[in-house]
């Protein structure tokens, strides 16, 4: 440890009789460590920095071949930053850079389920602090995630994690039960689809629409109808389906030559190379190259995107086999669409020519089942249940009412008793006379 503080030199010498040589430099007081024989004419061995000179004057005047192998030691290290200090000081400024630059965010990766609007979700985010270029320990995660469940009813939970320089957002959606209140066991049936209907059974609630009337989807058939006796609302509804294409097939073919335009991004700035660019036609090439250090990212981005000049090539295509293979897919696209309960009625087709087009349609007409359950809460059945209670009691009250004059049996009751004590009256007046 001393001699790497000192510094020391690794020498070689090679020669007859090294060994005299080494008692040489013992007896002219050199200090000499870490003897090692290479082979019977060499040997290797360390003397320390401040012995070297006086070892220059021996190697003058004598028969042995003497080379240095190696200079090791803090002067030596000291010795070769200041012939590279240029070096070095751009070293340490870039260390300060990086060093810096990790303090803030470069990407920000948002995973969501289906369902969730990540446009929306990831303006939010900007608008909260959590985007590119801001300094890493001034986001308050607990804020973030309190203004981001408040302001999307369907997320249930956000994480947000810091990993080197990226912040990764994980989002979990609620569960359609957590999205409404408590549920009861009534519903509303809606429409599913377009259609005109042929047959309502309800087997409970109030129909609201009858055979003949035209509905939208989402349009209310039966109010107030229960889980346990769900309804059929069955409908005439129609599928079309249509597919194109070119039988004069144009293909792009590249000419071989092209141009690069460079687009450099820092954070969520971009500064684009502009070239002019005169192809009538190209084709667009986008490659993006990043410096990654684990889990750090580099701000700068570079951006290369190749400008490839195609010229038009025209091929015409056999018309009756477009023909078959339109149908194919247009047949393949109804059986996913029109689903399995549904019976088809009408089905009819066309083929539609242009002078560069052919066009093929199918409409089908179908009669199915398009209610749908839509679950009611608590609130919503308890008024549901009121309004029917009170349109059955009007009714029996209508029924019950059997006086002709259509009076209130108060009325009456009260009419009877002012008659009997005018008859009492009378009688008292007769007695006295």
């Amino acid at each position: 440890m001393i001699s790497f503080v000192r510094g020391y030199y690794v020498l070689t010498v090679e020669g007859i009789e090294t060994e005299s040589f080494l008692n040489y430099l013992i007896r002219n007081k050199i200090y000499v460590y870490n003897v090692n024989r290479i082979n019977k004419t060499k040997i290797q061995f360390s003397i320390n920095r401040e012995d070297y000179k006086r070892l220059k004057k021996i190697h003058r005047s004598n028969k042995f071949d003497i080379k240095v192998k190696k200079q090791t030691g803090i002067p030596f290290i000291a010795k070769r930053i200041y012939t590279y200090r240029g070096m070095v000081v751009c070293a340490v400024i870039s260390l300060v850079i990086l060093m810096s630059t990790s303090l803030f965010v470069t990407d920000v990766y948002i995973t969501a389920p289906e369902g969730i609007d990540k446009v929306a979700l990831k303006n939010e985010l900007y608008k909260e602090g959590v985007k590119p270029g801001v300094y890493k320990k001034s986001i308050d995660r607990k804020t973030v995630r309190d203004n981001i469940m408040g302001k999307f009813n369907d997320i249930a939970y956000v994480s947000i994690n810091v990993k080197g320089t990226n912040i990764f957002v994980n989002i979990t959606k609620k569960e359609e039960s957590q999205n409404q209140e408590d549920s009861s066991n009534y519903c509303n049936i809606i429409a599913t689809k377009d259609g005109i209907i042929e047959k309502v059974v309800a087997r409970s609630g109030e129909a609201l629409v009858e055979e003949g009337d035209i509905v939208k989807k989402g349009d209310v058939l039966i109010n107030g109808a229960s889980t346990t006796a769900i309804p059929e609302v069955w409908a005439t509804t129609f599928y079309e389906a249509k597919k194109s294409s070119n039988y004069i097939d144009v293909k792009n073919q590249r000419t071989g030559k092209s141009k690069n335009v460079y687009t450099i991004s820092f954070y969520d700035k971009k500064y684009k190379i502009m070239r002019n660019i005169k192809y009538k036609d190209y084709e667009i090439e986008n490659k993006t190259y990043e410096l990654r250090l684990g889990d750090y990212t580099f701000p700068l981005k570079v951006i290369v995107s190749t400008f490839y000049e195609v010229r038009k090539v025209e091929n015409k295509v056999d018309v009756e086999k477009l023909k078959e293979d339109l149908s194919r897919q247009v047949l393949k696209e109804l059986q996913y669409t029109i689903p399995v309960s549904a019976r088809n009625i009408v089905s009819k087709d066309k083929y539609n020519v242009t002078p560069n087009m052919v066009e093929y349609v199918v409409t089908v007409q179908t009669s199915e089942n398009i209610a749908k359950l839509e679950i009611l809460n608590k609130s919503e059945a308890e008024a549901i249940i009121k309004s029917n209670q009170e349109k059955k009691i009007k009714e029996e009250g209508e029924e019950q009412n059997s006086n002709p004059q259509k009076r209130p049996i108060n009325d009456i009751r009260n009419e009877f008793e002012e008659d009997s004590d005018n008859s009492n009256e009378e009688d008292k007046e007769e007695g006295n006379n």
